[in-house]
């Protein structure tokens, strides 16, 4: 007989599961101790402190995961990428694995620690890993490296798409979800689990649900906001009140998770599906054409059609925008420049 195969929201990060379900006992045991001994163990109850299982934890994951370049090149990519969703899910098991329950603060506090010390096990590889990224982007953006990007026929096409909907005709989900993302530039998380759109006017809405450091408070007013509820006026590039149809015809067609869950789940279930959906949408050149990418695009496009930006000089408005403080991201889109000629909004 054969196995049947999960959904894809249901597959499973085996490394990180099986690491879970070692490490959160071991954390829940150290919970009711001292400070000191929640860090450098209990010997007489054979419990490792949260120092010693990030050592051993830093080991396993240079096992599993090696990078076969000299000393001096390593980067351990993947490693990192481990590292950040182990961390991410030992949090979200805290809340709901542990026995004691009472434990839950303390074991949150073993968390964060661990995974300090764990991401400073990796602390000059990831400093590697940046180094290059920087130096690409400052390559990538030199003059004779700017690619020119041409967005009429996927305006045209989504603005189509959108309007089909709107007039009850039927579409595929995956071209609303990148007509929405290239409208709006927000994530692939943020539209299939986070976001809301107010229309202010033709081609305004106020969006909340920014992912990105969606732990940040902000100060709105007298009082300190999370990120994650902050409004943010951002244009769109096709008609908002187009846009915000099209983000309620995917929550209307089960193509949206709460936003209370996990953001993760929008990766695992829709990335490839949507990321393979992009190849036809002729923005960028074809080996770069990824879900992402309409942000920049977006961008771009914004910029030009604000009028009072300086093309080459659009940090601010692009952390208004984008409500992402990254500079290093938004300096990666100075690449690109949108072709005489192309439609920047329709």
């Amino acid at each position: 007989m054969s196995r049947e195969l999960k959904a894809s929201e249901d597959l499973e990060n085996t490394y990180v599961a099986e690491r879970v379900a070692y490490l959160l006992p071991q954390f829940e045991a150290l919970a009711p101790y001292k400070l000191n001994q929640r860090k450098k163990g209990v010997p007489n109850e054979d419990l490792l402190g949260w120092e010693r299982l990030a050592a051993i934890e830093a080991k396993n994951l240079k096992i599993n995961y090696p990078d076969e370049r000299p000393e001096d090149e390593k980067e351990y990519g993947t490693a990192l990428r481990q590292i950040t969703a182990l961390k991410k899910a030992l949090k979200f098991a805290a809340k709901t694995d542990l026995k004691d329950r009472a434990l839950v603060n303390p074991v949150n506090t073993i968390i964060t620690h661990f995974g300090e010390a764990l991401s400073y096990q990796f602390a000059s590889y990831k400093e590697r890993q940046n180094s290059r990224y920087r130096d690409t982007v400052k390559e990538r953006r030199q003059k004779e490296n700017r690619i020119y990007i041409d967005l009429t026929n996927s305006l045209k096409f989504a603005h189509n798409v959108l309007t089909d909907i709107k007039n009850d005709e039927d579409a595929n989900w995956l071209d609303v979800s990148c007509a929405i993302a290239l409208a709006t530039g927000r994530r692939m998380a943020e539209v299939h689990l986070s976001a809301s759109f107010e229309q202010i006017d033709e081609y305004t809405v106020t969006f909340k649900g920014q992912l990105k450091g969606k732990n940040r408070r902000v100060r709105l007013g007298d009082k300190a906001v999370s990120v994650r509820d902050l409004p943010f006026k951002i244009p769109t590039l096709i008609s908002a009140d187009l846009v915000c149809f099209g983000l309620q015809w995917l929550d209307d067609k089960g193509k949206r998770f709460e936003p209370d869950e996990d953001p993760e789940r929008v990766n695992r279930r829709f990335s490839k599906t949507l990321n393979e959906a992009c190849k036809s949408w002729d923005i960028f050149p074809a080996d770069e054409r990824t879900y992402h990418k309409f942000r920049a695009a977006y961008l771009r496009a914004a910029i030009v059609n604000d009028g009072n930006v300086d093309p080459y000089d659009f940090i601010d408005f692009a952390k208004d925008v984008l409500g992402d403080d990254d500079e290093a991201t938004i300096n990666a889109y100075k690449r690109y420049e949108i072709k005489p000629g192309s439609l920047t909004r329709i």
